[in-house]
């Protein structure tokens, strides 16, 4: 199914199943507010590309929150985005500070860059906008595209670190779906038009350990609503045993897991947040 288009106000619904719901006005969102989100990642990941060398690659880049203050600080990184519109803006971006980087559009489970790396990076992307399926290819793409003895470095989240979360897998708390639409996130963009936000999960299947989301974002002139988009994403869930299984399937030797940003072992009932650091 395509996408319906009205003209009066500019509304966009995309009926399908998007790999990514990082596009159009949702893309604007991400480069316009989403640059020094948690910003201590920022600084883990340029240590840890310091720490196990260059050149390094970021798969899922985005409009480039962790890529960019990398390249400026003289660190050769390289970046990989699903969404056309934000490897765009991630350029713009570079541009708009004299700076360069090699930057393509694909997914991680098509990755062919001709090119190896020391480092490879992943920060919020895993198991967003896939099949599980694509996920286990994108490890072994990313195998690949490591010199022998280079490192991978992503995060992933595990269910359940709120109750509410973790209560919907439970047959006498199935929730009704569609939930409601979150309270809008209003925020003012930097040509002072107004950008809100709201998601609400539509899908849950706890036997396949995914959930689809659909996000909506309205655009206001002058308080008058001129656009609207609505995109849908799959979100995987995966839990820490599934993951090593996985990073050994694809080929990886030397598996050890973090809480969060730290070096630090992951402790149960503490730690959702974890970090996969893995040697090919």
């Amino acid at each position: 199914m395509g996408f319906v288009y009205s003209a009066a106000i500019g509304v966009f619904w995309f009926g399908r199943l998007a790999n990514t719901w990082h596009h159009g006005l949702v893309a604007r969102w991400w480069s316009e507010f989403n640059r020094d989100w948690r910003g201590s990642e920022i600084e883990y990941f340029k240590n840890v590309i310091e720490r196990y060398g260059q050149p390094a690659l970021d798969v899922g880049c985005g409009t480039g929150r962790i890529l960019v203050p990398c390249v400026e600080a003289g660190i050769e990184v390289h970046g990989t985005d699903i969404s056309n519109e934000m490897i765009r803006l991630c350029r713009a971006r570079l541009i708009s500070l004299g700076l360069d980087a090699d930057l393509t559009v694909t997914p991680t489970h098509e990755l062919n860059l001709g090119q190896r790396y020391r480092t490879i990076i992943s920060c919020g992307v895993f198991g967003v906008g896939t099949t599980r399926e694509e996920d286990l290819d994108g490890l072994r793409r990313i195998r690949k595209h490591l010199t022998p003895g280079g490192c991978l470095i992503f995060d992933f989240y595990l269910p359940g670190e709120n109750l509410n979360e973790w209560s919907i897998w439970s047959k006498r708390a199935r929730p009704t779906l569609p939930s409601r639409w979150t309270k809008p996130d209003v925020r003012k963009t930097s040509d002072n038009d107004e950008l809100a936000l709201q998601t609400r999960t539509i899908e849950f299947d706890p036997m396949e350990q995914y959930s689809v989301r659909e996000i909506r974002m309205k655009q206001y002139e002058d308080q008058e609503l001129v656009n609207c988009h609505q995109y849908r994403i799959r979100l995987n869930s995966y839990f820490k045993n599934e993951i090593l299984l996985m990073l050994n399937v694809a080929g990886f030797d030397q598996v050890e897991m973090y809480a969060g940003l730290s070096d630090v072992k992951p402790v149960a009932y503490e730690d959702y947040h974890l970090m996969v650091l893995a040697r090919a």
